[in-house]
């Protein structure tokens, strides 16, 4: 068996503690695990037909945990708008739903309640009222799973804001900033603090495309 002695390999020894001590801090950060069908109350039957069989199963290390179920297949009408970091995806598109067991925060800092809610992509436009609100354009907007029945059906932004604004609690939707997607699947943070869940969604096209969702962080302004 091989030994390292303290005495005659300080510096080794101390290499060796910190690369440990790294990779425990890494994995102490989250976990996902694959987890069942969507049998939440309230989800309709397409909706439970729309997503995968199996979800994700998120837990960070300060107790936070999020169930994702994505739809079988996005499609690829494309939302038309520059700048946005999902072309492919077009607005008011059904793209899966989440679970909060013990609640959460969106990217405004707004309580989400604990509970089952659908997510559809909007590009946020760059106007007065949202300059510098998020560094990239692409959200998803939270909708309780019970208002939100048709997810083959792209919903038109008012409808969309209306009703996630019930998610809320607020004036203001419900919003998930979309982030670039890491390199690796899984979560790690960014350069700029944010936890990123990095997921490889089915398209129509057949093709696998990663996104990244931005499940703890929120907007500096």
């Amino acid at each position: 068996m091989f030994a390292l002695n303290m005495d005659t390999h300080p510096r080794a020894c101390r290499l060796l503690l910190f690369v440990c001590t790294v990779a425990l801090l890494a994995a102490s950060l989250s976990a996902v695990d694959r987890t069942g069908p969507l049998i939440a109350a309230g989800a309709s039957e397409d909706t439970k037909k729309a997503v995968e069989g199996k979800g994700y199963h998120i837990a960070l290390d300060e107790g936070w945990t999020a169930d994702f179920w994505f739809a079988r297949a996005l499609a690829t009408g494309g939302n038309g708008a520059a700048g946005a970091l999902y072309p492919d995806l077009a607005n008011g598109e059904f793209v899966g739903v989440v679970s909060f067991p013990k609640g959460s925060s969106d990217f405004r800092g707004q309580a989400i309640p604990a509970g089952t809610y659908t997510l559809r992509y909007q590009y946020i436009p760059q106007d007065a009222n949202h300059m510098g609100v998020s560094p990239n354009p692409d959200f998803l907007l939270a909708v309780p799973v019970a208002s939100d029945a048709s997810p083959g059906e792209n919903m038109p932004l008012q409808r969309l804001v209306s009703l996630s604004a019930k998610a809320s609690g607020t004036a203001h939707p419900a919003v998930i900033a979309l982030a670039p997607a890491n390199a690796n699947l899984g979560v790690a943070k960014d350069d700029q603090g944010m936890t990123i869940f990095t997921v490889e969604l089915a398209m129509t096209t057949g093709k696998g495309k990663k996104i990244g969702i931005v499940v703890k962080g929120q907007a500096t302004q």
